[in-house]
């Protein structure tokens, strides 16, 4: 059975197995990362409704390549839940793992949601689809901005 997240106007469902650390702070953006029983994690940022949501997915990779710097980065989209997410795809390698990265952005009514995932590549491809499902658990419950 899923667990429910449910924090500064965002709802998502998640497997009750994972951890979650809630980032405890008044500033934005709003963070909470979910951990997955191996290397993959799951973070969701929730900035204000006027926040630019390119400049938002740029400092998500700029912060990456401070510790990560031969990133690979290209441009993504997806549709979730009948929206298109915005984003790019990363990879890079840490130690002799390749690690793959995705990020994608929404801007809704209430607030810009960005999230981010990533796993060693060959976790991913087992991983993946219950990120996929957590962003249409989180999106299910949104309104995009067209």
């Amino acid at each position: 059975m899923p667990a429910v997240y449910q924090q500064f106007g965002v709802r998502f469902l998640y497997p009750e197995n994972w951890s979650v650390l809630d980032e405890e702070t008044d500033e934005w953006p709003r963070t909470v990362t979910l951990q997955s029983q191996e290397t993959g994690f799951w973070t969701l940022q929730v900035y204000p409704p006027n926040q630019d949501a390119k400049q938002a997915v740029l400092a998500v990779i700029d912060t990456i390549r401070e510790i990560y710097p031969d990133l690979e980065v290209l441009p993504a989209k997806e549709k979730i839940e009948g929206t298109e997410a915005k984003g790019v795809d990363i990879a890079f390698f840490y130690l002799d793992l390749l690690v793959e990265a995705k990020i994608r952005c929404v801007k809704t009514p209430s607030g810009v949601l960005l999230w981010h995932y990533q796993a060693e590549s060959r976790e991913l491809d087992k991983v993946e689809p219950v990120f996929r499902a957590i962003a249409t658990s989180l999106l299910q419950t949104q309104v995009p901005v067209a």
